[in-house]
């Protein structure tokens, strides 16, 4: 149960960093339409509204020149948004609760990312990944001896 104020606060900014998270992301309609729907049982009429507002913020997210100061504002104004819903309807903070931990995991599942590397043969994998660099070298199998230098050369070739 969500009592104290400090709580709510946290869970309004928990639920906002989920949400402004997931857009311009696979999970923006699983997302938003989670969130939407626990407005809609609390109040139909606000739900227009919070709908366009959370549309409207999708798209000043899309990558490129700004995205991430508009995240930075976003996630600013859906925590108010959030306390402001919260305050009004505090029989919300359960549910919201429940949908913002479902929000991350289908945020968490489509971020997720499969990278496949191959090498054949005696190749060599140089690959980065998440920011770490991974390299692996084929087994070569047994190594052939390396000839010896000078007079003990002719010896080894006959």
């Amino acid at each position: 149960m969500f009592v104290t104020q400090q709580e709510i606060a946290a869970l309004a900014m928990s639920g906002a960093t989920t949400i402004v998270a997931a857009m311009a992301t696979d999970a923006w309609a699983a997302v938003r339409d989670g969130f939407l729907a626990v407005v809609r049982r609390r109040s139909p009429e606000l739900h227009a509204g919070i709908e366009a507002q959370l549309d409207d913020g999708a798209a000043l997210v899309v990558p490129g020149q700004g995205a991430e100061a508009a995240r930075r504002l976003l996630i600013r104004q859906w925590q108010l948004e959030l306390e402001r819903f919260l305050a009004v309807y505090p029989d919300a903070a359960e549910e919201l609760a429940a949908q913002t931990d479902r929000m991350r995991a289908a945020l968490a599942a489509a971020q997720q990312h499969n990278l496949h590397n191959n090498a054949h043969g005696h190749g060599t994998v140089n690959a980065v990944q998440d920011g770490n660099q991974y390299n692996f070298s084929m087994d070569s199998g047994p190594r052939l001896p390396v000839p010896p230098a000078g007079p003990a050369r002719q010896e080894w070739e006959d």
